[in-house]
């Protein structure tokens, strides 16, 4: 557990990086004196002053402070900045994935990272492992050194230390050693090797790191041709094979997608694990409706697995276009608790009866794989952990 101490340190950076976002978000100015470095990704953009470094979004507008001493691009929805001297990782609403506290801080994969801090080395991840004691933690901590080095099979993490054996874990089986370790949805692990290249999505799309996510998670892709197609649609078939692939990959289950017509297979699946019954849809190929898509995910082992992190009491009393017993009204509920929807207004408007575009579901989709990229409606120190900025929300919601 985090010490009173290091807690009320958290809460004081915290503190100053949001009121610093919030002073820019409020004066909203077009980065006119700053210089915006290479190209957009993922909807944000490097920018400097000469002397300090942020980020503008599409519009130019400054999303998270000029502050940091170093600033990458953005890729698969996280940043590395050095401040005070310190690495770290943001997220694009300026939420600290792992704050500063590291003197290096070296990608791996699968969301896991290289790090040292005060003389000592450490292997981390975006999203910390669950202890017996309900606690959270990181993976290995105290090292002496950890370097990634070719190994019988291919390459492997070697952790070692001065006073016990080492540990080797090879690259190939960090998903199955994450799982083992206790990190929540690691077979969801994101691969650095595996990159989205759509003539039809930009740098500077909102949707763009959903489609990055969830084409790197293997959950969504283009028909083919090098398009994502991101305005168009969802189909009842298409969301039922999405449904599949989730359920499947998270609860170790087989599905293999195909028969004819070519949804039947992700229809038997879905129908065979409960996810849909006999009489929940009469059509496989007209578009699904967002409730309807709400009732399907909710149904899904990760969904039904993730932990609330918004009130279900608030959620129910705030959405404004679902009451309680309205058709899929509790799956919709689900959805916002566990932070894989926020609405498609300030307001939290879920629009139930309208169609859903394949972006906005890329966007879900995304959310329920990895949790370090779910919303705070409510944040508060009750957040959990892997949400470092003391939990404020401050992204526009987009689903």
């Amino acid at each position: 557990m985090l010490s009173k101490e290091f807690e009320m340190k958290r809460t004081i950076r915290n503190l100053s990086l949001v009121l610093s976002l919030a002073l820019v978000l409020s004066l909203a100015v077009p980065a006119l004196a700053l210089e915006v470095k290479g190209s957009y990704t993922e909807g944000m953009a490097t920018a400097t002053d000469g002397s300090a470094w942020g980020y503008v979004n599409a519009s130019g507008i400054v999303s998270i402070p000029i502050r940091f001493e170093e600033a990458s691009d953005f890729s698969l929805g996280v940043a590395r900045v050095k401040e005070e001297g310190k690495y770290g990782l943001l997220r694009q609403d300026g939420l600290w994935l792992l704050e500063p506290l590291y003197d290096s801080l070296t990608a791996v994969d699968c969301g896991v990272y290289i790090a040292k801090r005060d003389g000592a080395w450490e292997l981390l991840t975006v999203v910390p492992a669950s202890g017996k004691d309900g606690a959270t933690h990181q993976l290995y901590t105290g090292a002496s050194s950890i370097t990634v080095e070719q190994g019988t099979n291919g390459k492997e993490i070697v952790v070692r230390w001065a006073d016990r054996d080492s540990v080797h874990i090879p690259l190939s089986s960090l998903p199955k050693t994450l799982s083992g370790l206790g990190v929540p949805f690691a077979s969801f692990s994101l691969r650095s090797s595996r990159t989205a290249s759509f003539s039809d999505v930009s740098g500077k799309d909102w949707f763009d790191l959903w489609v990055d996510l969830a084409y790197n998670l293997g959950l969504m892709e283009g028909p083919g041709d090098g398009t994502f197609l991101p305005y168009s649609t969802l189909t009842v078939g298409e969301a039922l094979k999405m449904a599949a692939v989730l359920d499947s990959t998270y609860a170790g289950r087989t599905f293999t997608s195909g028969g004819d017509p070519w949804y039947t297979n992700a229809v038997n699946y879905c129908l065979t694990n409960g996810i849909i019954t006999e009489n929940t849809f009469n059509s496989y190929t007209r578009p699904i409706t967002r409730a309807e898509l709400a009732l399907v995910l909710a149904a899904t082992a990760p969904v039904r697995d993730a932990e609330n992190i918004n009130d279900p009491s608030r959620v129910a009393s705030s959405i404004p276009d679902v009451s309680s017993g309205d058709f899929a009204a509790s799956s919709i509920y689900t959805l916002y608790s566990k932070g894989i929807v926020s609405g498609s207004d300030k307001q939290l408007t879920f629009r139930p009866e309208a169609v859903i575009t394949r972006s906005e579901v890329g966007a879900m989709v995304a959310r329920i794989a990895r949790p370090e990229q779910r919303i705070l409606l409510w944040p508060s120190a009750d957040s959990p952990t892997y949400y470092h900025a003391a939990g404020i929300q401050l992204s526009s919601a987009t689903s």
